[in-house]
């Protein structure tokens, strides 16, 4: 996209269509008040100047009018719009992901309905799953607290093997950590199964990440990080290896993908340090208030990974073989990857990242111009190095919406220039 947003909100929601025309269309809530629609945005539509966006904008009604929708895009955009009085304005991708899927179960072709239906079966895998790890986690933090070697390294695996191997053993360890944490949050077993058993709901999309399991296999927005790590180690391995055309291209995708990522993450330690508070177990009122706080949280987790699925699966699809199509994968990638909202880059976590920022390093490089006609400054120039250097930011988004794969340099030179 050739443009920052403020906020994630303001950047839209991928809805997920299937037409060409409309494959990377973002949803989101218009900024007049008093509008009754939604918005839609085309990203980069008419590509970019490296000076404003060229995101096409109109209504999310007007849509059907701009292109044909069929069969099941025709349905998800009629979904779309009735959810605008059914969840009173509110829009984010979990919503986004729950009307899609209920729409590929009814009116996508096989593969949809075949994909919606495991979805489903896997998100109800993942509560029970969720539940294990939350107990294993509680039992790694109190097996410290007591130095228990045996809680200190519990995990879900561990609680599972045993469940088939011992169930004995199961019950006996699980006894021990429910003991633990009863002890030290005060409260009876029940609440705390009925607190747990609430909680895991809350917390299954994003389960992997929050407990710290590499697996990234609980939760599907743990199952979508886990596609953008992919994503961030092949395009690193794969140019690193190319001309140097393609690893500043690949510099550029990593650096804003991990900004998204490190995001994602920092978040995640929010919701995890909030769970491993006694306290908010302790009160009804703030209990509601952790049940709150993951579920803010956990949106935030799901605009910063929102729409970057797609392209990670454009580029694990590609064969490993086919130079030309990688090519043209990460000149995809580079001009329509998402740009990071000013609310992600102010974020703390991704903050402490800027002097790794690729085009800072290059814009940094450049001390200052001589004249070449005597050994004075030129002003002129001078003043162009140092309104880039201050402009880093508006730089980075607009290069990652440039046709093709043209060179970084390309876009510092236009910065120079004014362009």
């Amino acid at each position: 996209m050739a443009v920052q947003y403020k906020s994630f909100r303001d950047r839209g929601v991928y809805v997920g269509f299937h037409g060409r025309m409309v494959e990377l269309c973002r949803c989101r809530i218009p900024r007049r008040s008093d509008a009754d629609d939604y918005e839609a945005l085309i990203p980069n539509w008419a590509g970019s100047d490296l000076g404003r966006s060229n995101d096409l904008v109109m209504m999310f009604a007007d849509l059907s009018k701009w292109t044909d929708l069929i069969g099941r895009d025709e349905i998800l955009h009629q979904r779309v719009l009735e959810g605008r009085a059914k969840y009173e304005g509110h829009l984010d991708p979990i919503m986004m992901r729950e009307l899609r899927l209920s729409v590929d179960a009814e009116a996508g072709d096989e593969t949809d309905k075949r994909q919606a239906a495991q979805e489903m079966r896997i998100a109800a895998q993942d509560v029970q799953n969720c539940f294990l790890e939350v107990l294993a986690m509680f039992g790694r933090r109190y097996g410290a607290l007591m130095e228990n070697r045996e809680l200190a390294s519990v995990d879900r695996t561990v609680l599972l093997s045993l469940s088939e191997q011992s169930p004995e053993h199961m019950l006996r360890l699980v006894r021990i950590i429910v003991g633990a944490v009863v002890k030290g949050a005060n409260m009876s077993r029940e609440k705390l199964q009925a607190r747990l058993d609430r909680l895991s709901e809350f917390a299954a999309p994003i389960c992997s990440i929050v407990v710290e399991d590499r697996s990234r296999s609980i939760g599907f927005l743990s199952r979508q990080l886990m596609l953008l790590e992919a994503l961030q180690r092949g395009v690193a391995g794969y140019t690193a290896e190319h001309t140097q055309e393609l690893r500043e291209a690949g510099e550029v995708i990593d650096y804003n993908l991990s900004s998204f990522v490190d995001y994602a993450l920092s978040r995640a330690e929010n919701i995890k340090q909030a769970m491993l508070d006694e306290s908010y177990y302790l009160d009804d009122d703030r209990y509601e208030g952790l049940l709150a706080l993951i579920r803010e949280e956990r949106i935030k987790i799901s605009f910063a990974l929102d729409g970057w699925a797609s392209h990670a699966t454009r580029w694990l699809t590609v064969d490993e073989d086919d130079v030309a199509a990688r090519n043209a994968v990460i000149a995809y990638i580079l001009r329509q990857m998402p740009a990071p909202p000013t609310e992600l880059d102010e974020d703390p976590a991704v903050q402490a990242r800027r002097e790794r920022n690729p085009m800072v390093l290059k814009a940094g490089t450049v001390k200052e111009f001589h004249s070449w006609m005597d050994d004075s400054i030129d002003a002129e120039i001078y003043k162009r190095v140092m309104k880039t250097r201050g402009a880093e930011t508006q730089v980075v988004g607009n290069v990652m919406a440039t046709q093709g794969a043209k060179r970084v340099d390309r876009a510092i030179e236009q910065a120079f220039q004014g362009g």
